[in-house]
């Protein structure tokens, strides 16, 4: 069977505030085939629209709210006013003071809704910023669910989470502004991901320094270097449908004259190498490393992305060079891969966020993305999005079960 369309999703409400629920989505109009115009979905009139329009549920228990067919669809939960968004589709700018939606608390879950498909993936996702927390359930035919994923504590337990585990560079994205007029902390608003921590101001001092990280990138670096031994394996099957000839073939990647180059293992060497340079300077690594793009970017379907995203996700959970791993090969495989049956992402999962290194000054460093080490330790089985490819690792929010019939998003108390 496939699932009711448009899709019916009940927003629960236990936040605990008085303030008015605003719900706004924005996305891609899936019934139109090759759409690829961004736009908001009217709940009221259902219909599509340049224009951000949002719908007030007010402080309900309860509200049901239909899903039509969409495509990267995100929808915003906000408190006491509708988002505001620039340019007509640009999201509020979180790390500008000035901007209307900066001291509203919101917070997104994200929907994709495939004719194709014929049912929904769905996922919390925090990979932007933390503020609400919210958990996710799909409703089965036979009276089940699937899931909970997301989060079962309050923002206030979260947040004191995060200002526990987070010191030194890291406590800079603790979004907390100051007072113009007393010069003394406000309340904190949310946490925000090291590569959207970019701000430095009399407002706000969330421009994150990631320099220390090269540490680690350059020990990665001479961890795998050619002659050593050590090497990094990945699948490119998930990209044959698209590119032929790489079903069932590994890219096995060792560092060559600076880069990272991934070249096929034991083909016959007419699939072309796969290179990447070396993430450097503060700017590149809050991008490439724990943004997933730059250095790291991933293009859909195209067989760059495969290694790129593999090598993007070991670095923000740490197990690139980790003491602790054995064997002279890491193999980031997904557990479906018919390459190799022995060791996948699944294998290390027991090592994320594990992995340090000490300094010649004695400092101890993270050799990891501690915002997301924070978001997984307080989501229900470690599983959340707590950077862009976190679904690599196997520890993602999705939820998609093609039997599914309703889905049920419960904001959680978030009363500091």
């Amino acid at each position: 069977m496939s699932s009711p369309n448009p899709f019916p999703i009940t927003i629960v409400n236990n936040s605990g505030s008085k303030s008015d629920v605003h719900i706004t989505i924005k996305g891609m109009n899936a019934a139109i085939a090759n759409n690829k115009n961004q736009q908001f979905y009217n709940l009221t009139t259902k219909t599509w629209s340049q224009e951000a329009v949002s719908l007030n549920i007010g402080t309900a228990k309860e509200t049901v709210i239909d899903i039509p067919s969409i495509e990267s669809g995100i929808v915003y939960l906000s408190f006491g006013s509708a988002l505001e968004f620039a340019n007509r589709i640009s999201p509020p700018n979180i790390g500008n003071p000035s901007d209307p939606s900066f001291n509203v608390v919101y917070d997104k879950f994200e929907i994709s809704f495939l004719p194709s498909d014929g049912f929904p993936y769905i996922d919390i996702t925090n990979v932007d910023f933390f503020c609400v927390p919210l958990q996710l359930q799909e409703k089965l035919p036979n009276g089940t669910t699937n899931g909970p994923k997301g989060f079962a504590t309050s923002r206030k337990a979260i947040f004191k989470s995060f200002s526990d585990g987070l010191t030194g560079h890291w406590e800079k994205i603790i979004q907390t502004p100051i007072d113009k007029e007393t010069g003394k902390p406000k309340e904190t608003i949310r946490i925000i991901a090291p590569n959207k921590a970019l701000v430095s101001n009399d407002v706000l001092d969330n421009d994150f320094d990631a320099s220390s990280f090269q540490n680690y990138i350059d020990a990665v670096w001479d961890f795998y270097a050619e002659g050593k031994g050590k090497s990094v394996a990945v699948d490119m099957s998930e990209i044959a449908a698209f590119n032929p000839g790489y079903e069932n073939v590994v890219f096995e990647g060792i560092v060559k004259d600076g880069e990272f180059v991934f070249s096929e293992k034991g083909g016959s060497g007419s699939l072309p190498s796969i290179s990447f340079a070396k993430p450097s300077g503060n700017s590149q690594i809050k991008g490439s490393v724990f943004g997933c793009e730059d250095v790291f970017a991933a293009p859909n379907k195209t067989p760059r992305s495969v290694p790129a995203k593999n090598l993007g996700a070991a670095f923000n959970v740490g197990i690139l060079a980790h003491p602790n791993i054995e064997g002279n090969t890491l193999f980031l495989m997904p557990p479906t891969t018919k390459t190799q049956k022995e060791k996948n992402w699944t294998t290390y999962r027991c090592d994320y966020y594990t992995n340090t290194m000490t300094l010649k000054d004695g400092t101890v460093l993270d050799c990891f993305n501690v915002y997301s080490k924070c978001i997984h330790e307080n989501a229900i089985d470690s599983d959340d999005y707590g950077f862009a490819f976190d679904d690599v690792t196997q520890s993602d929010s999705t939820l998609a079960d093609k039997d599914a019939i309703a889905a049920i998003v419960t904001i959680q108390n978030i009363e500091l």
